[in-house]
């Protein structure tokens, strides 16, 4: 987005700090989030129009703690981002070794402090969107221990607007416009990146080098991927007793869809 906004077509639209709350209490016309945001926050006229980018996400853990496999996590400090997508990574992650969120011990951490944390000892293990993830791998060194399997789960960063926007002729146009300019700064990052990565370190607070350690952790589908429904009908069933709810069933989360949007763009 904000090499879409650094682009020549960027004057025609807006850039706020933000996400799908944003759409809710009208703040924003379209907004990112991990779908796991809008599956807590999202309202009823919010729409999800396509995935921008995948978070590749990875456990990083200490050899030291007596850590060599996912099994090895049980009774182990986690430190993660809590009611996040880096959370529920861990979930899936965990039940591939046959454990579950109850067998660790999840450590609050300043998300930019995470890394340090598990290189200090603090922690055992972090989940963590990039770069931080980086950080501990770079800061543990050999003492580092990756589990990465992106085919249990990775995050599904995408864009959203509302049915309001959809209904408004004017603000349908400039939607459309803003997803062509995004589809275009998309094919750039995804061919030819670098010379992004100084806007990027700017824009996050990290290093150039350290964004461009970490950028294959991120893929860029632009689409609606088709198991993004199969994801989010098993990711609703955390959300939802994480909030004391009914999960809402497979038709109902489809009803969110809108691809219109991208087909028109």
């Amino acid at each position: 987005v904000y090499v879409a906004d650094n682009g020549s077509q960027g004057a025609g639209f807006r850039v706020i700090n933000g996400g799908v709350r944003n759409l809710a209490n009208g703040g924003a016309h379209a907004a990112t989030n991990a779908e796991t945001q809008f599956l807590i926050a999202g309202s009823p006229n919010v729409r999800i129009l396509f995935t921008v980018a995948d978070g590749l996400y990875r456990i990083v853990a200490r050899r030291s703690a007596g850590i060599s496999s996912l099994a090895d996590l049980k009774g182990k400090r986690i430190t993660l981002p809590r009611d996040t997508s880096a959370d529920y990574y861990v979930v899936p992650m965990l039940a591939s070794a046959g454990l579950s969120e109850s067998d660790v011990k999840i450590v609050d951490l300043p998300r930019d402090q995470m890394a340090g944390g598990v290189i200090e000892g603090r922690a055992d293990a972090i989940s963590m969107w990039e770069p931080e993830a980086q950080n501990a791998v770079d800061g543990l060194g050999r003492d580092a221990v990756v589990f990465q399997d992106n085919t249990i789960y990775r995050e599904l960063f995408s864009l959203y607007t509302t049915t309001e926007v959809l209904g408004d002729a004017k603000r349908r146009r400039e939607l459309v416009a803003f997803v062509r300019a995004l589809l275009t700064a998309v094919e750039e990052l995804k061919t030819k990146p670098a010379p992004h990565f100084p806007l990027i370190a700017k824009t996050t607070g990290h290093p150039v080098d350290r964004v461009a350690r970490s950028w294959e952790h991120h893929a860029f589908p632009a689409a609606v991927p088709q198991d993004m429904l199969d994801v989010m009908v098993e990711e609703e069933k955390w959300v939802a007793q994480k909030q004391n709810r009914a999960p809402r069933s497979r038709e109902a989360l489809a009803a969110f869809f809108d691809p219109s949007i991208l087909q028109e763009a």
